[in-house]
């Protein structure tokens, strides 16, 4: 492997580590709802702790995708990962030495620390990788799905082990693992940063300034003028083209209107009826604790292989993106029948569960991938960081309107 290719291997792995951070801290407190729930009985931290992490999220990104970007990016993932780190530090602890009330209300100041620090890492890394070529951006894809799939098996091996060690005390463990995890991830970002190959993307879009060293010059005269200089030739190429469209927020937004529909409606029904047609019916006959991680497990896993799927797509398309999108919608409303099946035809319906949402998942990884990757392609310039932040802010909006629909169902069918 040549200098240039290992450069181009670093910055590509830190996205991966990127992506892995930037669901991280979510994964963990979905993963370990179980420790929620044995705290505060009498509340419903699953639904409030989604509402106010999807609220608060999509609020920030809407407003970072109105205003001027007013940091650096390493400042943004700063911030965003020293976010992620309290939070995990204070939910691994005041449900324990707090009562159930007092524990549940600090829970939700810190759940929504957890969404802040959410809206800023996704809203800044979507931006900062519509500069780079597309398999950075598959990277942050597959770092997302690797994130549940690493906190689901670091939760099955604490739940091996919890006849040993008490609910308590696996918690913290579970939480200090992500924290470490995450301080990895920070680690990450300070390191990137003497990568010259990085560093001279950072420079042509003008996030650093100064003189390029002799590595970062090196690497410019070896790409032959194509990748590292386009971004300089757009902006000086189509400065009038810019100039005449740019007319704002809501220009990008019709412009990629169509990929940021499919990400909206690919997150909205997926949270809308996955968890409750999923996660209520028996798998396998194992027990609950298990059950839920199983179930979250198969759709990481299956998700994490949708994305890293798009790799291996030659020419991505948007016909390609709207074929995917109806066939994961088929493959989604299959699921809720299936507990109605399993009544009927007294019938176990585990193998049928873990296809459906295993083909679901599939789906929504390979579009989940598709939008962010083609919706920069549709723009020019500076426009490109914020077709990327559209897409993660409409990704938000689904998951807030899928948790709400979500919680109506589950009042609906309770009843």
């Amino acid at each position: 492997m040549s200098e240039k290719e290992g450069y181009k291997k670093e910055v590509q792995f830190f996205f991966l580590t990127l992506g892995i951070g930037s669901l991280l801290s979510w994964n963990t407190i979905l993963t370990e709802l179980d420790y929620f729930f044995y705290h505060m009985k009498n509340n419903n931290p699953a639904n409030i702790f989604s509402n106010i992490n999807f609220a608060i999220n999509l609020t920030l990104q809407l407003i970072l995708l109105s205003t001027k970007k007013m940091f650096s990016y390493r400042t943004l993932f700063f911030a965003g990962l020293i976010f992620y780190i309290s939070a995990m530090i204070a939910l691994g602890i005041f449900p324990i030495i707090l009562d159930e009330h007092k524990g549940f209300l600090v829970s939700c100041i810190f759940v929504f620390i957890n969404g802040f620090g959410n809206a800023i890492l996704q809203s800044s890394m979507f931006a900062l990788v519509s500069f780079f070529p597309i398999e950075n951006t598959i990277a942050v894809g597959t770092g997302q799905g690797i994130s549940g799939i690493l906190m689901n098996l670091i939760r099955y091996f604490i739940l091996f082990f919890s006849s040993s060690i008490s609910t308590d005390r696996a918690a913290n463990i579970f939480f200090g693992i992500s924290t470490l995890i995450l301080l990895f991830v920070l680690y990450q970002v300070c390191k990137i940063y003497s990568n010259p190959y990085f560093t001279l993307k950072l420079k042509n879009i003008g996030e650093l300034q100064g003189e390029k060293e002799e590595k970062e010059k090196l690497l410019e005269e070896e790409e032959g003028g194509q990748e590292l200089k386009n971004l300089d030739e757009n902006q000086e190429g189509n400065k009038e083209e810019d100039n005449k469209e740019n007319k704002g927020l809501l220009f990008l937004i019709c412009k990629i209107l169509d990929m940021n529909f499919m990400i909206f409606l690919c997150y909205a029904i997926t949270i809308g009826l996955y968890p409750g047609a999923c996660l209520k019916p028996d798998f396998f006959n194992i027990s609950s604790g298990y059950h839920v991680n199983t179930i979250i497990f198969i759709y990481n896993a299956s998700d994490t292989l949708g994305r890293q799927l798009v790799s291996y797509i030659k020419k991505p398309t948007k016909k390609l993106l709207y074929l995917i999108s109806f066939l994961r919608i088929i493959f989604l409303v299959l699921i809720p029948g299936i507990p109605y099946l399993k009544a009927k035809l007294a019938f176990d319906m585990s193998i049928l569960t873990c296809l459906s949402v295993s083909l679901m998942a599939l789906t929504n990884g390979v579009a989940n991938n598709l939008c962010f990757a083609l919706a920069p392609e549709q723009v020019e310039g500076d426009l490109k960081a914020k077709a990327g932040s559209s897409i993660s802010f409409f990704l938000a909006v689904g998951l807030f309107a899928g948790s709400l629909v979500g919680n109506v169902l589950e009042i609906i069918t309770s009843k």
